[in-house]
């Protein structure tokens, strides 16, 4: 289905782009002085065509594409909070920045800030080790 939307939204991209690139084409038509009533109209039609055209394939395709990304990152999101409720509940509350990282796949200040934002939301305290790390525990 994914690949689908990105089809259809990569045609309705493409599309829209030529429709625009034809409405722009018959601008200068309408500058020719040398061109009658009959050609002046026509570049006319072909402009308001060209546009009408364009502009819902191209809002049609980039709202697809923003849905896509969208979901992409909710998808993310609800992986990596997946990711913190398991280690949390497999190390006790304990959990170390790295630890999120490597297992979330994500890099280390993405995870201190993702742990950061859960330790004010669930009032953890903090720990350095010996070796300078910073753990956070939460109560479970």
């Amino acid at each position: 289905m994914k690949l689908l939307t990105k089809l259809a939204a990569a045609g309705m991209l493409s599309l829209g782009f030529i429709f625009l690139i034809i409405s722009v084409s018959a601008l200068p038509e309408l500058q020719n002085k040398n061109n009658n009533s009959l050609q002046i109209q026509e570049a006319k039609e072909t402009a308001s065509a060209g546009i009408a055209f364009s502009v819902p394939l191209l809002a049609g395709g980039g709202y697809m594409l923003w849905g896509l990304r969208r979901k992409h990152r909710q998808i993310l999101s609800d992986r990596l909070q997946s990711t913190f409720y398991h280690l949390i509940e497999q190390h006790q509350g304990r959990i170390s920045v790295l630890l999120l990282a490597k297992e979330a796949n994500i890099t280390g200040q993405e995870a201190k800030e993702y742990l950061d934002a859960k330790a004010k939301e669930f009032n953890a305290s903090f720990d350095l080790s010996s070796d300078g790390g910073i753990y956070y525990y939460f109560q479970i």
